[in-house]
């Protein structure tokens, strides 16, 4: 049995691989003002420019976070089921192993953004621009990239069955 946050959580192999890859949860100050909602996002985005927003394992089930400016965030392990991030702009931004299964991705900017190992089961990612994303390993199954532009991304592993792929850019 471990505890962990004041939840008692037994043979959770997920805590020990976490612990051991040196990843840590995310800063509650960070997470705490993007529920507060996109505006005040932003409004602290352009206060910290320089600061890499630290979101990992961030729990954002059906939060809405359409046109959200998450770029360069680091939201490795985020949980995203359901959510609605249409036009967010997420480029540059680590999202490895981050669940987004059911989520609504139209025209959200993935430019660089590394999403080895995520999990974008049944999303719409309709006219996404992921040129240049890193999408090792990612979970596309039935997923809808419609018109989505995959321009130099690296789509090595990754699971793409049942994938709507009409009029999506796949040069380079």
């Amino acid at each position: 049995m471990l505890e962990f946050n004041g939840e008692v959580r037994q043979n959770d192999n997920s805590l020990f691989d976490i612990a051991t890859r040196g990843v840590s949860m995310a800063n509650p100050e960070h997470l705490k003002i993007l529920k507060q909602g996109v505006e005040v996002w932003h409004k602290w985005r352009k206060k910290n420019f320089d600061l890499k927003p630290d979101l990992i394992e961030a729990e954002l089930i059906e939060t809405n976070l359409n046109r959200a400016s998450l770029s360069k965030a680091d939201l490795s392990l985020a949980n995203f089921i359901g959510a609605k991030l249409i036009k967010a702009n997420l480029n540059d931004a680590d999202l490895i192993e981050a669940d987004f299964r059911g989520a609504d991705l139209i025209e959200a900017d993935f430019r660089g953004a590394d999403l080895s190992g995520a999990n974008l089961r049944g999303v719409n990612l309709s006219e996404a621009d992921l040129t240049g994303a890193d999408l090792y390993g990612v979970n596309l199954y039935q997923a809808n990239l419609t018109k989505a532009d995959l321009t130099g991304a690296n789509l090595t592993g990754a699971k793409i069955i049942e994938t709507n792929l009409t009029g999506a850019n796949l040069t380079g």
